[in-house]
């Protein structure tokens, strides 16, 4: 997806899409977004043009921003106000706080998950995170409290794992109930050692990796880039489970690699650009009417 750019005296702005999604196009148009901004102390995004973003990648554009703003960068929103529902999207998920020109009216009444940003040193804040505006909502299909606790396991061990791979500092993250297209899109970002950079060290035979090679071998079961005195691999398996009975998605974006599982179809290629980080998103199918519950719940019921 191209990227345009153009001056408006010491600012550049930079025009955002028609259409931006959560895919391999909407990844590396951001990635180019976020190398676009280097050596630049004066941004401008420029909405005139778009008429479609999931917020969800709110995630993503947020997390420049407040890279960038760390290096003194100055950012500014144009014309957000000509699409009037990506204006309430980005006031009720709290991304357009990040810009000085503009004034934000919440509304109690929406479909976003919020834009947040969290230390990896505090696990609590994500935890309830993660139940509040995910587990605990209604929207989502049908599971037991043992069911549930396995998905928030599994989120959270991405959450944890950051930590360990990546060694990032920070977490960002954003989501979107998607009512019409009956899904839930929780994005996660991380600025740190990729997987291509820990899967190359790890396996130092096989250093000539591609980025899409060492996903691929990332997310296999069992395969960890962790010491032998450290358990655990991505704590993929789980969420995978889910996914492919909920029909659901799975996609991670990390160097120069990039690794989908569609409906457990898995999808694996290399990328344009590559991204200084990870990020992860997760999509529910909230058209699934099964009920899920735990193996251990099954066989105690059985019993009772």
């Amino acid at each position: 997806m191209a990227l345009f750019t153009f001056w408006q005296g010491e600012w550049k702005k930079i025009q955002i899409p028609k259409s931006l999604k959560t895919d391999i196009e909407g990844f590396g148009f951001l990635t180019n977004l976020y190398h676009e901004i280097k050596g630049n102390k004066k941004i401008i995004f420029d909405f005139s043009n778009c008429e479609w973003l999931e917020a969800n990648l709110c995630a993503i554009l947020g997390s420049i921003v407040l890279i960038y703003q760390k290096q003194k960068v100055q950012f500014k929103i144009e014309n957000i106000e000509k699409q009037s529902f990506l204006q309430n999207t980005f006031e009720n998920n709290g991304f357009l706080k990040l810009f000085d020109n503009t004034i934000t009216n919440l509304n109690k009444k929406h479909s976003g998950i919020p834009f947040s940003k969290y230390d990896m040193k505090n696990e609590n804040e994500f935890e309830n995170y993660i139940y509040k505006y995910i587990l605990s909502a209604s929207k989502i299909p049908e599971m037991s409290e043992g069911a549930k606790r396995k998905i928030f396991r599994s989120i959270f061990e991405l959450f944890q794992n950051s930590v360990m791979h990546s060694g990032a500092s920070e977490l960002y993250v954003c989501g979107q109930y998607y009512t019409a297209k009956a899904r839930m899109a929780l994005t996660m970002v991380e600025y740190g050692k990729t997987f291509k950079h820990n899967v190359t060290n790890h396996l130092s035979i096989y250093n000539n990796f591609s980025g899409a090679e060492c996903l691929k071998w990332a997310v296999q079961s069992g395969n960890t880039t962790k010491s032998k005195t450290e358990a655990g691999g991505l704590g993929l398996d789980i969420i995978r489970e889910f996914l492919k009975l909920n029909q659901g998605k799975l996609q991670i974006n990390s160097a120069d690699g990039y690794w989908e599982e569609k409906k457990g179809i898995i999808f694996v290629t290399d990328c344009e650009y590559t991204f200084p980080g990870s990020i992860v998103n997760i999509e529910f199918n909230l058209r699934d009417k099964n009920s899920y519950i735990t193996h251990e719940e099954f066989n105690i019921s059985d019993i009772l």
